[in-house]
């Protein structure tokens, strides 16, 4: 604000697409948080933090509301990524709109293809499962179709979504910001999808007693992250 003669205040006009990318940097970042939690809904389990097999034995265990829930976060939040990943481009145009445009693609293909799916057939994994053992089905037979037809199934589709959407993206992302090309700080390449999932298999392996709490949900944490990072970047912007 400034003062003008007469002591009136003028207040300061900001740019004409200021609210809207704000509004689209803060809903990007709370559904990354809330899938965040999805993640652990679907994989935490206090003894190993996230399953290392396909099926869980501890799925009978867990209310059955888990696995709903997970998914529906999921499947309304997911959305949201793309106006993160929106900002992004602006954000990576800056410095090369080659390279901006290919990670927009990539990361907003990945994700609209492959996140729900993978994510609602791994929670029904989990129903099938418990719902199995409670009608006397066998823990062999359920195996059978949860890890060799289930899974075999989707397994393209998971393989090219998981390359594609937390591999090659996010390492396109690392390299222009750590070259130190980007309008980003060079350390900031670190608030990224794939350096939290490699942080905390990491730390699942050296400090697991703090990283079975910390390991759920890591890929999400870091899109909450680098969405934070394009929100703060924005927030007075309208280029």
């Amino acid at each position: 604000m400034s003062l003008k003669p007469g002591n009136h205040i003028e207040k300061q006009v900001l740019p004409r697409n200021t609210y809207a990318y704000r509004i689209m940097g803060i809903s990007a970042v709370v559904a990354a948080l809330l899938i965040s939690i999805a993640d652990y809904l679907l994989e935490f389990h206090k003894e190993y933090g996230v399953s290392s097999t396909i099926v869980e034995t501890a799925w009978v265990d867990m209310p059955s509301w888990r696995f709903s829930v997970s998914l529906y976060l999921c499947a309304f939040m997911i959305p949201f990524y793309l106006l993160g990943f929106w900002l992004l481009y602006k954000a990576l145009c800056k410095s090369n709109k080659v390279i901006a445009r290919v990670i927009f693609i990539l990361f907003s293909y990945g994700v609209v293809m492959g996140a729900p799916l993978i994510h609602g057939v791994m929670s029904l994994n989990g129903v099938i499962y418990a719902y199995g053992i409670d009608q006397g089905l066998t823990h062999e037979f359920l195996v059978s179709l949860i890890e060799g037809r289930i899974t075999g199934t989707i397994l393209p589709v998971f393989l090219f979504h998981y390359i594609v959407t937390w591999v090659v993206a996010p390492v396109i992302v690392f390299m222009h910001i750590i070259s130190g090309k980007s309008v980003f700080k060079r350390w900031t390449a670190f608030l990224n999808p794939l350096v939290f999932l490699i942080i905390g298999l990491v730390g699942l392996q050296v400090f697991p007693q703090v990283f079975v709490y910390l390991a759920p949900g890591s890929i999400n944490k870091g899109n909450a992250a680098m969405f934070l990072l394009v929100t703060i970047y924005i927030w007075n912007r309208d280029d």
